[in-house]
């Protein structure tokens, strides 16, 4: 499948689930909103190369939109923008920009997401479908990866899912649940592999109106690569990858002490199929024993530990929402994909940048920690996000370390009530680094970047506003060819229709 093909997928979710909502119940209660910003962008370093400074201008227009339904049995939300932009590869190349696959640049960056459900036999059948279009980095060595693509290392990527869930009441015993997902991810980049997911799941869980609770779970999931990369055995053979797979079963208990306290706890088993480089334990026995605390309404604690079979598996979550703000932050160790830490965001903000070994097509152990702040106040809003992961790939045992801090300030009057400001500072760090068996070596530069901005606005009436923005970024690396300083200042026009 295409990338154009997954584009019309994901444009036409709100028709696919519009299609099962009853008519008379939706169509008193759409809502739509539209937009369209033209602009120009100047950069003193189109190229993204210290070696090459040169400086260019470069005119956009995004339409944005949203549209909302909500009818007795169903619901859908499709919002986002598609940012166009006049950069073209014959541009960069009269520049001398090295860019690697320039070829393969699109002139235009979507950001949409899409959801919907709804419900085809009451209290028995209902389906949920998903979709995402954005942008993420090829490889973290480079970096610089933005809207424009001025550097080839920006990959476009469309991912959708499917998911039916059978559900039942069992009397006042239990309730009984059977859902299959199906997604898929498919990237503009020729270096990724487009992917797609198979996983079923059910549960007969009961004991929710009692102080004692209980889960009896099993779950499935496969994972597969359009084109398989080669897998390197212990005795140094090249073999095709195959597929992974991941299976559980177990059993949750918790325990209400009272309103604040739940004791909980999980046994089970593993039973997975992965290629390791030196052929490890893919399965075995899992347990966790765990302590929730709701102290107040607006605070939530979670503690626990367990034991998988890639080690211990500590976890922390909290959170604490007061009147104008948020506190959250969690820790926690799981296995996963590459595929699914660049598509699907993270537990406090879908925008922070989650990078992982993109060409990875290998299970990931991740281990992070995640700190997230808000504050909406009437004078200012502040927004705090910040990122540590330490990542294990399963297969060769390749380890690398990602960190993203972010601030944002809004102040809500700025100069006269015609005026808002906003600024954002943001730090990362990528440290890559392999290990197999005893030796460990470099295998991609390490890499540090500030990025700074400034944006001033003015209403200029009901339907129309300006924007100027201001950017800095200053990214070092330990290869000079991956090192850029860049200004860039942006005008905006909002039109809203």
């Amino acid at each position: 499948m295409r990338p154009t093909t997954a584009h019309f997928l994901v444009r036409s979710l709100p028709f696919v689930v519009g299609c099962s909502l009853p008519v008379s119940g939706l169509a008193a209660e759409i809502s739509t909103s539209a937009s369209v910003a033209p602009g120009v962008t100047y950069t003193d370093n189109v190229c993204l190369d210290n070696e090459n400074k040169k400086d260019a201008w470069v005119g956009t227009v995004t339409p944005s939109g949203s549209i909302k339904g909500k009818g007795r049995n169903a619901d859908f939300t499709v919002s986002g923008s598609v940012q166009f932009n006049t950069l073209t590869d014959s541009q960069l190349k009269d520049n001398d920009c090295g860019g690697g696959s320039l070829g393969n640049r699109k002139q235009f960056a979507p950001s949409i997401n899409a959801k919907g459900s709804a419900v085809l036999i009451e209290d028995w059948l209902r389906i949920s479908a998903s979709g995402r279009a954005n942008q993420n980095e090829i490889t973290p060595s480079a970096g610089g990866a933005n809207s424009f693509d001025t550097n080839g290392n920006t990959n476009t990527y469309y991912r959708y899912s499917v998911s039916p869930e059978l559900s039942r009441r069992l009397k006042d015993f239990a309730t009984y649940s059977l859902r299959y997902n199906y997604n898929e991810v498919i990237n503009t980049a020729d270096d990724l592999s487009n992917s797609s997911s198979d996983s079923w799941s059910t549960n007969l869980a009961g004991g929710t109106a009692t102080r004692v609770s209980w889960d009896l779970f099993g779950n499935y999931r496969k994972v597969s690569y359009n084109d398989n990369d080669l897998f390197i055995e212990e005795d140094g053979t090249a073999v095709p990858r195959e597929n992974t797979e991941l299976k559980s079963a177990g059993l949750n208990l918790g325990y209400r002490i009272d309103r604040r306290w739940q004791v909980t706890g999980t046994y089970g088993w593993e039973w997975n199929d992965f290629q390791t480089y030196n052929d490890e334990d893919t399965g075995g026995q899992t347990w966790e024993l765990g302590v929730n605390w709701t102290p107040n309404p607006r605070t939530e604690i979670g503690v626990g530990v367990g034991d998988r079979f890639f080690g211990k598996t500590p976890r922390l979550s909290i959170k604490h929402t007061h009147k104008r703000s948020v506190f959250s932050a969690s820790y926690k160790k799981s296995i996963t994909f590459g595929r699914d830490i660049l598509t699907e965001g993270n537990d406090f903000n879908q925008n922070i940048r989650n990078f992982s070994s993109q060409n990875s097509q290998s299970p990931i152990i991740d281990e992070r920690f995640t700190l997230g702040y808000s504050y909406n106040g009437r004078r200012a809003k502040i927004n705090f996000i910040g990122s540590h992961s330490d990542q294990t790939q399963e297969d060769n045992g390749q380890k690398s370390t990602y960190d993203d801090v972010a601030l944002t300030v809004a102040p809500q009057v700025f100069i006269s009530r015609a005026y808002s400001m906003s600024a954002t500072v943001s730090w990362r760090q990528d440290e890559p680094q392999s290990e197999f068996g005893q030796s460990n070596r470099n295998f991609a530069s390490n890499s540090e970047a500030w990025i700074a901005s400034v944006t001033v606005g003015r209403a200029l009436n009901h339907r129309m506003s300006l924007s100027l923005n201001y950017q800095y970024t200053d990214q070092q690396s330990d290869n000079s060819f991956n090192e850029y300083q860049e200004n860039r200042i942006m005008a905006t026009l909002n039109i809203r229709l």
